[in-house]
């Protein structure tokens, strides 16, 4: 009996019409790009440059995940909700789900986020949409990337800090607190007759 269902399955799975791909399960992506459509092949490397870019400037974490179709039994929102909670993605992670055979695609960003939700969703209406429509599914994440740099998707109530500029005030910091105790210690007693001490010939 097990043996006539297993050919059963086969044998409805086989006559599927090539165009219609079976659903993909949410799934938990452990690189920035997971293509399991197999639709990036070489332009994959622009891909990873802009996510490593957006990473290395803005400090946010960009995960693409391409599969043929979302699941039938969620929407396509479940989906990509499901993927971030899976990959255990946090609140300064972007995640970006597209169902290549359909087109379709959905986003997801922490709910701490400091982006804002209406700003990313204008953007990648504007920028990411026609890319998805055209198959530029590298240019897709291209565009998400270099948009999510802009300082008009972070939220202005929310602090938003890069590596890069984490250096920087560090940096300054530094020069600040150095600055501040050469003065102190000129103004000290002490550091008078240092002075003065320093001053008198040998």
């Amino acid at each position: 009996m097990r043996t006539r269902i297993a050919l059963l399955v086969v044998l409805i799975t086989g006559s599927l019409p090539a165009g219609i791909a079976m659903a993909e399960q949410p799934v938990a992506v452990d690189a920035p790009i997971t293509d399991e459509a197999g639709v990036l092949g070489a332009d994959a490397r622009a891909a990873e440059r802009a996510v490593a870019e957006l990473r290395r400037e803005a400090g946010i974490a960009l995960s693409a995940v391409f599969v043929p179709s979302f699941d039938g039994a969620t929407d396509d929102a479940d989906w990509a909700e499901l993927t971030a909670m899976r990959s255990e993605l946090g609140a300064e992670e972007v995640l970006l789900a597209v169902a290549t055979d359909t087109a379709a695609y959905e986003w997801w960003i922490g709910e701490e986020s400091t982006l804002q939700p209406d700003a990313v969703e204008a953007l990648i209406d504007e920028d990411v949409e026609p890319a998805v429509v055209d198959g530029d599914w590298s240019g897709a994440v291209v565009a998400l990337a270099d948009g999510l740099q802009s300082t008009d998707v972070v939220d202005p109530a929310m602090p938003s800090w890069s590596p890069a500029r984490t250096a920087v005030v560090v940096v300054v910091l530094a020069g600040v607190l150095t600055a501040l105790y050469l003065v102190s210690r000129r103004g000290s007693p002490a550091g008078r007759d240092s002075d003065a001490t320093s001053a008198q010939p040998s």
